[in-house]
This record gives C-alpha cells, sequence and structure tokens, in this order.
C-alpha cells in the first residue's frame, strides 16, 4: 500500500489536500491520522473533530474507509476547512485492513507526512494618503482558500452610512484578493483618518462576528453581533458587541477598537489584520516660476496628493489670449497637454511638464493645473516670458 500527497506537503488549514497511491492487497483502503492532541494510536481523519474519534482495529467506522480501483489506485480529497485541528506535524496512514498504529503487523500499509499551518491575513492599502475622489485598493493574502471570503470594514467619521458598507470580497485560488474602495465613496468621505479591519473567518468558513440590523430595543440601528455567544433574536445569532450605526454607535477609532476586540473574544476562531489612510481634500501645489526668455527650456513641477497614473490637465496660456471679432488678427502663445501623476516623495505625489518657449510671445503666462477626473484639485501660478536670450553668466577673474 502506497500514499502521496499532492502538492508540497505543507498546507493551510482549510485547503483541500489530495491523498492518492496504490493498494496491491485489498479493495479497500483505510486512512487514520496521527499528530498533535489525537488518540496515540491514530484518529478517523474523516471526522471534523478527530480528537474525538480514535481509530480502533477491526472497527471500520474508526477509519475512512476509500474504495480501490481496478487497476489497484485509489484517491481521496480531504477539505480541511471545518476540522478542528491543531497546527503542527501530521502523519496519515494508509492501510490494507481496519487496523490502527498498534496493530499493523498483520496489514500492509504506507505513511505520508504533512504539515498544517493556521490559516492569516495579511492585507496593505495603495496608497496611506487618499484625494476626496480617488479610489483605493486594499490588497492581500488570506492563506486557507475561505470560501466565504474575506469580511471588510472601514470605519471613520460618519461611515460606514448603511449596514451595505460593510462587504464580503472573494478570494483567488493563489489566497490574494483586492477590494476597491471606489471614487464615488472616497467623493463623500470627510477628510481624516479611516480604518480598515480585514476579517478572515479562520476554519469554520463562517464570520462570527458580523453586522446586522438590529430589532427590539435596538430596531432602526446595525449592530454587530458575536455569534459564538448566545442568541439575540430568532433572527439574529449571537450577542451585542457595539452600535455601529444609529443612536449611540461608535466611530472611527472607538469602532475599530471595539470590532477588534470582539474578534479576540476566545470563542471566536476568526483572525484579522488591520490598517489605516488618511483622505484629504484633493490639492495640486505648484512650484513657483522664476522669469523666462523666449526660446528657453524649462519644466514646471507641482505637487499633489492625487493617486499615482491619474490624469492632469496643463494649460499655459498668455495673458494676451482673448475672444477677438473674426476680422482681428488674435496674438496667443502658450501649451497645454495631459500628464499622468508620478510617485513622488515625502507623502506627496508629483507632477512635472517640459515647455518649450521658442514658440513663446514676450508676455505674461498663466498656468493651470486640473486633475481630469477630480476636478477639486487644481492650481494657477504666473510667470513672465522676457524678450532675448538669458543673461550669460560672467566668470570671476
Amino acid at each position: 500500500v502506497t500514499i502521496v500527497a499532492a502538492g508540497s506537503q505543507s498546507y493551510y488549514l482549510g485547503e483541500e489536500i489530495k491523498f492518492s497511491g496504490t493498494n496491491t492487497e485489498t479493495y479497500k483502503t483505510y486512512l487514520f491520522i496521527v499528530g498533535p492532541n489525537l488518540p496515540d494510536n491514530g484518529a478517523n481523519i474523516g471526522k471534523d473533530d478527530p480528537r474525538h474519534w480514535e481509530t480502533v482495529t477491526n472497527q471500520v467506522n474508526t477509519s475512512k474507509v476509500v474504495d480501490v480501483n481496478g487497476d489497484n489506485t485509489w484517491s481521496w480529497k480531504w477539505g480541511t476547512a471545518n476540522y478542528a485541528l491543531d497546527a503542527g506535524s501530521y502523519t496519515i496512514y494508509a492501510v490494507s485492513q481496519p487496523k490502527n498504529k498498534e496493530n499493523l503487523g498483520a496489514a500492509a500499509f504506507g505513511t505520508v507526512s504533512i504539515v498544517i499551518k493556521k490559516p492569516f491575513v495579511s492585507a496593505t492599502a495603495s496608497q496611506s494618503t487618499v484625494a476626496q475622489g480617488d479610489k483605493v485598493f486594499i490588497t492581500g493574502i488570506a492563506e486557507g482558500q475561505p470560501p466565504a471570503g474575506v469580511q471588510i470594514w472601514v470605519l471613520g467619521k460618519n461611515y460606514p452610512t448603511t449596514i451595505n458598507d460593510v462587504k464580503t470580497q472573494s478570494v483567488n485560488s493563489d489566497g490574494s484578493f483586492s477590494y476597491e474602495i471606489t471614487r464615488s465613496t472616497t467623493t463623500n468621505l470627510y477628510a481624516g483618518q479611516y480604518f480598515v479591519v480585514v476579517q478572515h473567518p479562520m476554519q469554520n468558513t463562517v464570520f462570527d462576528v458580523y453586522a446586522a440590523a438590529g430589532t427590539g430595543t435596538d430596531n432602526g440601528k446595525t449592530i454587530v453581533l458575536n455569534r459564538q455567544l448566545g442568541t439575540n433574536t430568532a433572527t439574529n445569532t449571537g450577542t451585542k458587541v457595539f452600535t455601529l450605526l444609529g443612536a449611540g454607535s461608535l466611530q472611527g477609532s472607538d469602532a475599530a477598537e471595539a470590532l477588534v476586540q470582539g474578534i479576540n473574544d476566545p470563542n471566536v476562531d476568526d483572525t484579522y489584520t488591520k490598517l489605516q489612510f488618511i483622505v484629504e481634500t484633493p490639492k495640486i501645489t505648484i512650484a513657483p516660476i522664476s522669469d523666462k526668455h523666449v526660446g528657453d527650456k524649462f519644466t514646471i513641477t507641482a505637487t499633489t496628493n492625487l493617486a499615482v497614473d491619474d490624469d492632469v490637465l496643463v494649460q499655459v496660456v498668455s495673458s494676451s489670449f482673448k475672444p477677438t471679432q473674426k476680422s482681428q488678427s488674435g496674438e496667443f502663445s502658450g501649451a497645454g497637454q495631459t500628464i499622468k501623476v508620478k510617485k513622488g516623495d515625502s507623502g506627496l505625489n508629483a507632477l512635472s511638464y517640459d515647455v518649450d518657449a521658442s514658440a513663446f510671445k514676450p508676455d505674461e503666462y498663466l498656468v493651470t493645473m486640473q486633475g481630469v477626473l477630480v476636478t477639486a484639485a487644481s492650481d494657477s501660478a504666473l510667470f513672465n516670458v522676457l524678450e532675448g536670450s538669458a543673461p550669460t553668466a560672467v566668470p570671476c577673474t
């Protein structure tokens, strides 16, 4: 009898593990598991809580029984979600007869060792400072392939506004996830600090701390419940942790702290990670521009809290530019272009626009920069273009 485990032999609790092998002795393969806090002689790997299912020799129902195919092969997929197992190293036995570890002498068997790890979640925000009207992404890794995904709480001043602002996000097969806080959402956020809690349901695949519509004395409110502690109503399972929306609700850091304390309850198997970002009024600040001369080539720079790759419209217009009659010649020189926000330093991003003043006329010029999608971000500045070329510095003798 042989047995192998697909993959790396190291798995997060919640993942599906495929065991396979051969059995040339019998038409049934009997599986049991040995490891931390399990019976010494083995436990039934087919039971959700193998700690209480000791494998007993010649008692078929105390092992996981798998049929052997006509070509002497067998396979079984072990879905580890909802299993009560500790992190650690385990050995799985595949036996030709219903025997436990103590009585293997009369049977053919094979073993494979695996490592079980507790799932975890990690996350980061695409930027630490977000301009109102810009989108922000919460990305991360949730190991263990949670079928319920992860639950994302964004908590700040007057936010969330409805129960629907508490979101769940699916997790990809590689454990990654990405959640977008949209432009329309951040447009309506107050300037200030916001806290994000990303919640992983762990091995029971259920969010034990969750938001629900209140009833009774909490009617009209949104409350946060711990479903592992008693029953609040016939429809909402759990004990109230705190009020999220409505009279007496917590906001910002108070709500975030109450939430993580609820998840930290020893009866709750969920885990979480937390992060924060700051929402600011959108802004662009153009750096001062010194006098230039016709023919100069120079760069106009600015700083902004708009996101990297946001579009910004730059216009450089002569002050002489004004509407004219069709019979008149209009004097105009200037330039314009849409540019991208680049990664900056010191917490602000950067803008730069190269200007060739070869075709400019001597005049005062107005520079404007404005976000294409985040139009509230704008700034302007003046500079002069003078006749002639720039003076040449005379070297000292």
